[in-house]
This record gives structure tokens, C-alpha cells and sequence, in this order.
């Protein structure tokens, strides 16, 4: 599950320090998978209505086992490094709330594994919209956005995803797409959300055409904003001496995509290709790089972020 390190001008914790908060991320994700596993292999049946049938479960023995678990697991989390922040010690894995699914009913090892994956967004969301002194008010609709979650559900723990970032270009704030951080590369993405079999015919000129079924319509050059983010993301990689390749994609899964005259240096993904793009993407098994890390880095530091100080440090 690839980590969420920056959401539109959010405060972020991998801002405050991205060499500790990746690794930290996937330590996590791995105990708590851990812990889902243990809950398969030993269910507790909540069918029952009664309070006292329900209390006369949980005395049994197989879920004696699962609350020592629990237990077990909340030990480990309490004893996790300290953070440091003004001279005071806080524990910040420690107030995390990472509510695990029930396991209740019948349902295939798929949609467990994606009932385990909806369970971290919440915590993704907490850790892209504040710190452990500050905090940023995050708009509900993220939690239902399709297209976050395919960008952080489909993807390698190791990948980083800038979503919609706020750039400061020149003091003047730039909204971009989406950025993906990966060991080996850093993709500045435009993703197409057209209709189904939609064609998309592109060239050099600022408008392109879209046939949908019987119908026409033109959209602005997808081209021109990937350009732009394929400079913003060099200018500042160059200022750190971060020498990590910039690929420039185009991504229509859905349908279609004809480029005459367009720009060599785009990337085109379209319906034809996108299987083999995407099984490529899932089997990079690469561990986090330092290069990757500082290019996150120096990429953050130039990001706007907006936020209060948390009620608690008020």
C-alpha cells in the first residue's frame, strides 16, 4: 500500500521528518496484518444478541487468545521510540487509532484483504492532514475518494504519493496532479478520468478532442500541465543535487489515447498497455532508497502547507 505523504496543502508528519516516517509506516501496516491474520485464523462470532451470551464468548478460551493478542500488540505499540518535540516526550505511535475490521460473515480472502486495506485509509488520512504539534482541517470527501484510494491501495509500501500537492513556484502557489515517488523514479502523473472506451485524440495544439460514444468535446491539453510539473520537480531535484529520473505519464485505463505531433518525452498509458504498466508498477520490490527519501524531502520543502497548532498544544 503505497504511503501518502503529501494531500493537496496539508500538513504532513513526513515533512517534519521523511527518514523516519516511511519506515515507521511499514512497520506498522506489517503488525497489524499480523494481528488481522491471528483474527482469521481465530474468528469471534458476534452473532448473538444477548449481553450475556456475548460475555459468555468472550470468557471462552479461543477469545481469551485473540484479547491477549490485542493486548500484546498494544504493549509493543506503547514501547515503540519516542518523539521528541520542545523538550517533551511523546509518543506518537502510541495515540494512533487504527481500528482493525470485524471479522463477521463469509466473505473471500479478497475482500478481507481489501476490507484490511480501507482500515488503514483512516490512519493514512491522519498522518497526511497534521502533525504531532499541528494539524490541518481535512475535507470528509477525501475518505470517499476513488481515485486516492487506487493510487494508495494498488501500489508497493515503498511508493510515495503526492496527491494534488500545492507547490510554491516563485512565492506564487501551483496546484499540481499527482506525483508517485518511487526507489528508482519519480512520475509525474495526469490521470484520465473519461468514459468508458472514450478515444482521446491529442497533438502540439492547446486543445484536444475526446470521442465518447456519438459525441465530441474538447478538453485543454493534458501535455501542457505535465510539462510544467516535469520542470517544477527538476528545478527543485537540481537545487539538491538529487539525481533521480523524471518520467511524464499520461494514464487512460478506460479507453484511448492517439498522440500525432505530441511530445516525445510523455509517457502514454492507455486501455492497451495499462495491464502491463500496472503488473510492472505492483512487482517493484525495491526497498526505500536515500535518493528517493531526499528527493521526497527536498520536493516537501517546497510544498504550501496550512494549518493551526492542535487543540492540545493551544
Amino acid at each position: 500500500m503505497a504511503q501518502l505523504i503529501k494531500l493537496q496543502d496539508y500538513i504532513t508528519r513526513y515533512e517534519a521528518d521523511i527518514y523516519r516516517y516511511p519506515n515507521q509506516f511499514i512497520r506498522l501496516k506489517k503488525q497489524q496484518w499480523k494481528t488481522y491474520q491471528e483474527m482469521l485464523k481465530n474468528p469471534v462470532d458476534i452473532k448473538s444478541s444477548s449481553p450475556i451470551a456475548q460475555t459468555e464468548e468472550i470468557t471462552s478460551s479461543k477469545d481469551g487468545r485473540l484479547i491477549s493478542l490485542m493486548k500484546s500488540f498494544r504493549k509493543k505499540q506503547q514501547e515503540q521510540e519516542l518523539f521528541t518535540v520542545n523538550n517533551l516526550n511523546v509518543n506518537d505511535e502510541q495515540e494512533e487509532e487504527w481500528e482493525l475490521p470485524r471479522v463477521t460473515g463469509s466473505k473471500s480472502p479478497e475482500e478481507r484483504k481489501q476490507q484490511f486495506l480501507d482500515s488503514i485509509l483512516p490512519l493514512q488520512l491522519k498522518w497526511a492532514s497534521s502533525t504531532i504539534r499541528e494539524m490541518s482541517y481535512l475535507q470528509k470527501n477525501y475518505k470517499r475518494e476513488w481515485l486516492l484510494k487506487y493510487f494508495l491501495q494498488r501500489f508497493p509500501d515503498t511508493f510515495f504519493v503526492m496527491y494534488k500537492p500545492i507547490f510554491l513556484v516563485k512565492h506564487a502557489p501551483v496546484e499540481l496532479e499527482v506525483i508517485i515517488i518511487t526507489p528508482n523514479e519519480i512520475m509525474a502523473l495526469y490521470y484520465m478520468e473519461e468514459q468508458e472506451e472514450s478515444v482521446i485524440l491529442g497533438n502540439n495544439d492547446r486543445f484536444w478532442s475526446i470521442r465518447e460514444r456519438e459525441k465530441e468535446r474538447k478538453i485543454v491539453n493534458p501535455t501542457i500541465g505535465l510539462n510544467r510539473m516535469g520542470s517544477i520537480i527538476k528545478n527543485i531535484l537540481q537545487i539538491y543535487d538529487v539525481s533521480l529520473p523524471v518520467t511524464k505519464l499520461l494514464l487512460h485505463p478506460k479507453g484511448y489515447i492517439d498522440i500525432t505531433d505530441g511530445p516525445a518525452d510523455v509517457q502514454v498509458v492507455d486501455k492497451r498497455s495499462y495491464t502491463k504498466w500496472f503488473e510492472k508498477m505492483r512487482a517493484n520490490k525495491l526497498p526505500l532508497k536515500h535518493s528517493q527519501l531526499k528527493a521526497a524531502g527536498a520536493l516537501l520543502s517546497h510544498c504550501q502547507s496550512t494549518y493551526i497548532d492542535r487543540p492540545e498544544w493551544q
